[in-house]
């Protein structure tokens, strides 16, 4: 009896680590909390084509040369970029829509379009963004994921 109540404490105690954000704003908190997140990988609805530095084979052939390799969420609402091999960043806005519950970079003029974060995919360690265009196989939607943890 004693080994299965210290296997289950242990799968609980691992479980209750590793807890998605409850909300945007937990979510917000999370992000703004770690210096820099590194990219680990990107998908192309739900297949890896990116992982670890490397191009993954992908019947779509798509292939992201040029990506972020790391991001920072600053408490000001910048969104801020590194593109790799690039010698500045970009900066953006990101903004949390509570009714929503959701935490976007969206266009600037029309407030559309742009990266969600839902808090489902905010950990202390990692999160995942996201987005859907029709510019990787028009005119199929395809959903784009950029997963991100810390260096």
């Amino acid at each position: 009896m004693k080994p299965y109540f210290i296997s289950l404490s242990l799968l609980l105690v691992v479980l209750a680590c590793r807890q998605p954000a409850a909300d945007a704003q937990a979510a917000a908190t999370r992000l703004v909390a770690a210096p820099k997140w590194q990219i680990k990988e990107i998908l192309l609805d739900e297949a890896p084509v990116f992982k670890d530095g490397r191009h993954v084979q992908h019947l779509s052939g798509v292939r992201f040369d040029v990506y972020m390799d790391w991001v920072r969420f600053l408490p000001d609402g910048t969104f801020e970029g590194h593109f790799k091999d690039s010698t500045n960043t970009k900066k953006f806005q990101w903004q949390v829509y509570a009714q929503q519950n959701v935490l976007a970079m969206r266009d600037s003029a029309t407030k559309t379009g742009g990266w969600n974060v839902y808090p489902r995919n905010v950990y202390a360690d990692a999160f995942e963004m996201e987005t859907r265009s029709t510019v990787y196989d028009p005119p199929r939607m395809t959903k784009v994921s950029l997963r991100f943890v810390k260096p």
